[in-house]
């Protein structure tokens, strides 16, 4: 179950389901000296975050061992987004990881993937505020059964 939850992890850093989250400014504040006023609207980049080099290396590559608990103990814990931090974050969200990797088991077990000639590698995302794909994902589905 680990590495099941590294793979989840990785897959939502590099396709987190928002690609940026919205914040209202309650107070003037300075960040980093930079003066943010009080009523200003502020966006954060999760996907730019995601894909930044300076948090992750090879930041393109799937990689689900940089979600052991050694390398997330070295990480700053605002450079992973998928659900937003904090008191803010979405509060579906323990919900949501249970019912995805309880389908991705039960799929897995009875379904193999493969790509076919319409596989669009890589996958081009849309931009904006939800991520997902431009075009259809095509696939061949077996049984496994």
């Amino acid at each position: 179950m680990d590495y099941l939850d590294r793979v989840f992890s990785e897959t939502l850093r590099l396709y987190a389901p928002g690609g940026r989250t919205d914040r209202h400014v309650e107070k003037d504040m300075t960040v980093n000296g930079y003066k943010i006023p009080k009523n200003a609207e502020i966006m954060i980049p999760i996907h730019a975050i995601h894909r930044d080099p300076e948090f992750w290396g090879e930041p393109d590559k799937f990689d689900p061992e940089r979600f052991t608990p050694e390398n997330k103990a070295k990480r700053h814990p605002y450079c992973y987004l998928p659900f937003g931090h904090g008191p803010r974050s979405c509060i579906g969200m323990r919900l949501a990881q249970v019912e995805a990797k309880y389908a991705l088991v039960y799929i897995l077990q009875h379904y193999r993937f493969k790509t076919c000639t319409e596989t669009e590698i890589p996958i081009q995302l849309t931009k904006g505020g939800v991520t997902k794909p431009v075009n259809d994902i095509k696939l061949k589905l077996e049984s496994r059964v």
